[in-house]
């Protein structure tokens, strides 16, 4: 009875809300219409110190790095810089221009200490991991125009994956040129079991398409065959195909098992080279062909060949910066994964065919960094520019320490923007590695499965004011440890990050923000992730704004906004004592809130939120008791009013009433009222002045996820 009379006091406050409107005034962005001040980064200005150095394109390195007589390279500044053994702080300046970096640069405890490495004041400065491609002529190829220039190629090292126009990556063709095709047979009988866990993770070199889908591809050894399931994308060369029966051999093993009707798709294909923009490099010929855009032509087209993999190592070098640099153009190959390796026997019938080692299947784990940094401490990257790198562009590594990205754009990167990882030991090694005030697009191009920021193992470290966007899976994830065991990862402070535009093509299981493993004192706050959304194939689940994955423990989830996900906003699998309160929860295409595996203890308090849906379960989970405790929090549907419906769905004989859950312990104190939202429709969150939600505890939160800094 307390709760038909709570429930029809909640209408009468929803009425005198309507009646009396005013809004709480709170500065922020809603959806797509956001408006904030923003500030452009300062450069500074250019002062030569008694020890710097300076660098430019035209200089030569027998000078002596002075304004009138500059330095050619990096690397050696670094070695003028070595017998310099004052502590004092030096800068070492680069002037407008590209500089081609065709091997790696190594910095390491020999290097000198508290250097900063930066673009002159206004100058555009580029390290460029590519060669320049000209000298075209025309030809034609599939029955369309193109250019075609010769391409040396004495081995694999002189064989490239990447291509650029401009700031532009090239595309290579692919087969088929719109949707996907479909698995025939797993060819299941020619793999190798994974013992713990067989049903996910069978690792296979065959599989049967239908043979319909397949061509005689002309140079079958460089084609690649990219297969898209569940959190994984596969990536793998292909050793030959039969024509016909449909049967495809490749020198790579799956990292996951395929099934029945697996999307896939060919690529590097040259048969399907045809579109503007395209590019196909023939081993067997040594030409590159390319299919010109408007306004090409041979005498103007000049492009850009990836030949250099990583830019920047640093292994135990301390205090080393970088201001102003754009970091591009870099190459890929096939990884060479160390996770499961070669899991062959000898005697296994394709055992001759394997290349290269099966890779880690989540988060692009195995993929290496254009920056990679080991062992080291103090190196930064402030108002850098990290674009078209083909593998992760930065990754923190095994006792990195005190190390910030600041201000930093991250544009077309193959893999995750920045990884943050370390050993699996307690008390972490790596620590203290912030990524602040960076825009971090378009990543995972080429690695699907690819992360915003991935933090793996590491110790006290902030995410915080980024804008990440347009990728194919999670934005932000935290974490590296399934269930409930000592877990090296805690204290990361994840706040005021804008998450958007996440999923939305070919995989599943993902969130805007996603987190593993026991985590004390680990903060997700004043985050706005928005339109985050799974493949809709054989597979689609998952697109949840926060998701607290296995073991998700001790965690605190506070003022965020979530809204227009695939499934539900919030999604908890399994962990324990987390706080969820005075968050947003909106408009969940499979409703608002989930915690997915029944445990004894207390997996949640949720309490002070507002959660509101559209013909959507509030709750989707079955009637088991003591899952978690909630308290005081407002519910609403916007088509069905206050009947507010928890399970699977909203239909009639399917879902669970008010009454139903309530006498399971659910729904305390709770207000069942419109928020009154400035304007829902149009993602406006503003609260009213006598809001309902207040009665529930509500405090209103201003919205300012995202960059500080504007960039171009």
């Amino acid at each position: 009875m307390t709760k038909i009379i709570a429930f029809i006091m909640a209408v009468f406050t929803w009425l005198g809300a309507v009646l009396n409107p005013g809004w709480v005034k709170t500065e922020g962005i809603y959806g797509e219409t956001r408006e904030r001040v923003q500030t452009v980064f300062d450069e500074g200005e250019f002062i030569m110190g008694e020890n710097d150095l300076v660098v430019a394109p035209d200089g030569d390195d027998s000078n002596p790095g002075t304004p009138e007589a500059p330095l050619k390279t990096l690397e050696r500044a670094k070695e003028l810089l070595k017998a310099d053994d004052s502590e004092a702080c030096v800068t070492v300046w680069f002037r407008e221009g590209t500089y081609t970096v065709s091997e790696t640069v190594e910095f390491t405890a020999e290097d000198r200490e508290n250097v900063l490495y930066r673009s002159y004041p206004g100058e555009k400065v580029e390290f460029s991991g590519s060669k320049e491609i000209k000298d075209f002529s025309e030809t034609t190829i599939n029955g369309v125009k193109a250019f075609v220039t010769d391409v040396n190629i004495d081995s694999d090292d002189d064989y490239f994956h990447s291509l650029f126009k401009g700031d532009k990556r090239l595309a290579r063709p692919k087969y088929p040129k719109e949707d996907v095709f479909k698995v025939a047979d797993p060819s299941e009988s020619e793999g190798s079991a994974n013992s713990w866990d067989p049903y996910f993770f069978i690792f296979s070199l065959a599989f049967y398409a239908h043979k319909e889908d397949v061509l005689d591809f002309a140079n079958a050894g460089d084609v690649t065959v990219k297969i898209m399931h569940f959190w994984c994308d596969e990536i793998l060369p292909m050793k030959s195909v039969d024509t016909s029966t449909g049967r495809i051999e490749t020198t790579k093993a799956t990292a996951m098992r395929i099934r029945v009707d697996d999307n896939y798709i060919f690529e590097n294909v040259k048969e399907a080279l045809c579109e503007p923009g395209e590019w196909y490099l023939d081993r067997a010929e040594e030409k590159l062909y390319y299919i010109p855009e408007e306004g090409d032509t041979v005498e103007n087209t000049v492009l850009q060949a990836g030949v250099t993999e990583e830019l920047v190592n640093f292994k135990d070098a301390e205090n080393i910066s970088f201001q102003g640099i754009d970091f591009i153009n870099t190459d890929w190959d096939y990884v060479d994964g160390t996770h499961t390796g070669r899991p062959f026997s000898k005697d296994h019938p394709l055992y001759g065919n394997v290349k290269y080692g099966t890779d880690h299947p989540q988060a692009a784990f195995e993929v290496p960094a254009a920056i990679y940094i080991e062992g080291s401490k103090g190196i930064d990257f402030t108002d850098c520019r990290f674009e078209n790198i083909s593998y992760t562009a930065v990754k923190f590594d095994k006792g990195a320490q005190n190390c910030d990205i600041t201000s930093c754009l991250f544009n077309e990167i193959g893999a995750n923007a920045v990884f943050i990882h370390g050993d699996f030991v307690v008390p972490a090694t790596t620590k203290n590695i912030n990524v602040h005030d960076c825009h971090i697009s378009n990543y995972g191009r080429i690695y699907n499965n690819a992360i915003g920021i991935l933090l793996t193992h590491a110790y006290d470290c902030d995410l915080t004011y980024n804008e990440v966007h347009d990728g194919w899976y999670t934005g932000i994830s935290v974490g590296w440890n399934w269930g409930y065991s000592d877990h090296p990862t805690n204290k990361i402070n994840i706040s005021n990050n804008l998450i958007y535009n996440i999923g939305n093509a070919w995989l599943s299981d993902m969130g805007g923000i996603y987190t593993l493993g026991v985590q004390p004192d680990t903060v997700i706050s004043g985050n706005v992730i928005y339109n985050v959304g799974c493949d809709e194939g054989q597979y689609g689940y998952g697109g949840w704004g926060i998701y607290l994955d296995e073991g998700s423990s001790e965690m605190l989830v506070e003022n965020n906004l979530v809204y227009d996900c695939s499934s539900e906003t919030f999604h908890q699998h399994y962990g324990r004592d987390n706080i969820v309160r005075n968050n947003i929860f909106a408009f969940g295409g499979e409703g608002a809130f989930i915690v997915t595996k029944h445990e004894e203890h207390n997996s949640l308090t949720l309490t002070n939120n507002i959660f509101v849906v559209d013909d959507a379960p509030v709750y989707s989970f079955d009637t088991e008791k003591d899952w978690f405790v909630d308290d005081s929090n407002l519910y609403w549907d916007y088509k069905r009013g206050g009947n507010v419906y928890s399970g699977d769905n909203t239909k009639l004989f399917e879902r669970k009433s008010l009454v139903i859950l309530t006498a399971q312990g659910y729904y305390n104190n709770a207000v069942y009222a419109d928020p009154l939202f400035k304007d829902a429709e149009n993602r406006d969150f503003t609260l009213a002045e006598n809001s309902p939600a207040l009665e529930a505890g509500f405090v209103p939160f201003e919205y300012d996820a995202g960059t500080l800094t504007k960039f171009d």
